[in-house]
This record gives C-alpha cells, sequence and structure tokens, in this order.
C-alpha cells in the first residue's frame, strides 16, 4: 500500500507527504491510534519509503524492496510485537539497540517497528532511551501504540507523533463494503456506527461475530464508576463462560481504555463511552484501569480459573 491510499487521516498524510518529499524523515517515529486505525499498515509505509529503491517517488510499491517490506521478509525491516511474551524485556531492547549499529544489509536505511509499545515497561524504555538519545545514521524507529502517554515523556520527546482517528461513519462502510459485498449494507452500517467508524474493529467483528464482545466491554466500562458494584460484578461474570469470549472482550476495553485516556487529556475521540467516563473519574484512576486490564489480559493467557478471574477482575477495575 502506497500512502495516497491509506484511508482518511489527511492530516497526518499531508505532513508525511512532505517529510518524504524533503527526505527528512525523522530517527523516532510515534504512531498512535486505537486498535484497527492503521497503526501498523501506516508503519510498514514508512519502513517502504526508507528502503524503497527507486530513483522517483518513494515508496514507489512496485521495487524489489518494496515488495519484500510489503511482504515482511525485507532483511533490513526488523518487527516487534509487545504482545508477544519477551519481545521487550531489557534484554531484546539491549539487542535491538547493539543491532541498530550494524550496518544496512541492502537498503540505505535500517527498520525497527516496534508494535504495541504500550506493554514496555519503563525499565525497558529507559534502555530504549540510550539509542533514542545518540541514533546511529540510517536508523528509524517506528513505534505503535494505542496512546502516546504510555510511553515515558524523554521517549515521546524525542520522537515525532503522528495520531490517528477512525475514519467517518459513511467512508468507514463505503470501504468496508468493498470487502464484504455480499453483507447487508444496514449490517455493516450497524457495526461501523459500534465502533465508531474504526474499519479494524468493525472488520474483526464482521470476520468473527464480535458485537457482542464489544457491547459488553462497553457495559464494563460504564458500571466502573457506578457506586453499586452489584451491576459490575454481574457484567464480568459473563466472561467466566468462555476464555476466547473473554479475550475478546479484553481487547475491546482495552481500545475503549486508551480513547478513555485521550479523551481525559482533552484529545478528540469518536467513542461515546469513554467521553462518558472521561468525565466521571479522574486521570490517574483511568490510567490505573488500563495497567489493570493489561494485567488481566496477561492472566487470561495462563491456565486461570475463569470464575476467580471474573471475580478478581471486577475487584481490580473497581480500585
Amino acid at each position: 500500500m502506497l500512502l495516497n491510499e491509506f484511508i482518511s487521516n489527511d492530516t497526518v498524510k499531508d505532513e508525511l507527504s512532505e517529510i518524504m518529499s524533503n527526505n527528512s524523515v525523522p530517527h523516532a517515529i510515534i504512531i498512535e491510534g486505537a486498535k484497527g486505525t492503521g497503526r501498523k499498515t501506516l508503519a510498514t509505509i514508512i519502513a517502504q519509503y526508507c528502503v524503497c529503491s527507486s530513483d522517483n517517488q518513494r515508496p514507489c510499491g512496485i521495487c524489489p524492496d518494496c515488495k519484500k517490506a510489503e511482504q515482511e521478509i525485507h532483511p533490513d525491516i526488523s518487527v516487534f510485537d509487545g504482545n508477544n511474551s519477551g519481545a521487550y524485556s531489557i534484554d531484546s531492547i539491549r539487542n535491538i539497540r547493539s543491532s541498530a549499529f550494524i550496518k544496512p544489509n541492502e537498503a540505505h536505511t535500517k527498520v525497527y517497528i516496534l508494535l504495541n509499545c504500550d506493554k514496555m515497561q519503563s525499565p525497558a524504555q529507559n534502555a530504549f532511551l540510550k539509542v533514542l538519545e545518540e541514533p546511529p545514521e540510517n536508523v528509524v524507529f517506528i513505534m505503535t501504540v494505542m496512546s502516546a502517554t504510555s510511553l515515558l515523556q524523554t521517549v515521546r520527546s524525542r520522537s515525532r507523533i503522528f495520531s490517528l482517528f477512525p475514519v467517518g461513519i459513511s467512508e468507514a462502510v463505503s470501504e468496508i463494503s468493498k470487502r464484504f459485498p455480499d453483507k447487508n449494507p444496514d449490517e455493516i452500517k450497524h457495526i461501523v456506527s459500534i465502533c465508531d467508524g474504526n474499519i479494524g474493529m468493525s472488520l474483526q467483528m464482521l470476520e468473527n461475530g464480535g458485537e457482542e464482545a464489544q457491547k459488553l466491554a462497553e457495559d464494563i466500562f460504564r458500571a466502573i464508576p457506578l457506586t453499586a458494584e452489584y451491576q459490575l460484578l454481574l457484567l464480568t461474570s459473563k466472561l467466566a463462560d468462555n476464555r476466547n469470549f473473554a479475550s475478546s472482550v479484553l481487547d475491546c476495553m482495552l481500545e475503549i481504555g486508551a480513547e478513555c485516556v485521550k479523551a481525559s487529556v482533552g484529545a478528540k475521540t469518536l467513542s461515546e463511552t469513554a467521553l462518558e467516563v472521561a468525565k466521571k473519574l479522574p486521570k490517574k484512576r483511568i490510567f490505573n484501569i488500563m495497567e489493570n486490564i493489561s494485567k488481566a489480559r496477561n492472566i487470561l493467557n495462563t491456565n486461570v480459573n475463569l470464575n476467580f478471574f471474573s471475580t478478581w477482575l471486577c475487584s481490580v477495575l473497581r480500585n
């Protein structure tokens, strides 16, 4: 995919287009946005630009380097994912830091794509900071997060931040209808509306029937500020029936939580649930909720008893 094919977010595309035209891609980039807004896609486009071997417009999308980048097999593009255990341990970050000083294999520039950096703890971020402060030549680091506020200020200050937002409802419906021509248009519009124009989330719902998980995640968030605990306990108990369903609900909760963080600092969000909850809870509480949801996601991956898990989740969300 080329930059002009990236859906909506025209401000970000204009900024990147100018950067690419001037051949001035910064050494560290942060792409923030909810899951499904195209963070990885945009990171791949930037990486393609960095390794593209065309003498004309870059990325060209047709040279061998662009093709390898698109297929995720280019030797000078390394991808790490915070959802994989140990991806952002201090030792892993030190290895990234050391390898960054090794010259590229084929391209002029070496690119590191670090996905889901929300999972990178402060000690690892501090270790990573050392290479951001004195970066080697011809190396670009691209980090994706749900909210840049999950990263240390020292990391943010040494990076260029691009914020992605869900597209408009009509634009999202049009795009998804192209991919699902046999789907009922009313069903597509309903799901897109639930997802506030988030194309990735809408596609996931259409493919995996995730509408129920999204609704439960929103109901849980709305129940957190309530004085009575019973309603929240009743809702979290629904996670005890199926581990995969519980996992989908937690994924949706992480996305809503990221939007809550944005709303709490005055940033734009299309999530009505996030806007509602952000008005009722202090910023510190929202950050604490996000931390506990991430912890719950990790615990769920173990062989935990689901009845115990749902009760525990209710308890930590109330703290």
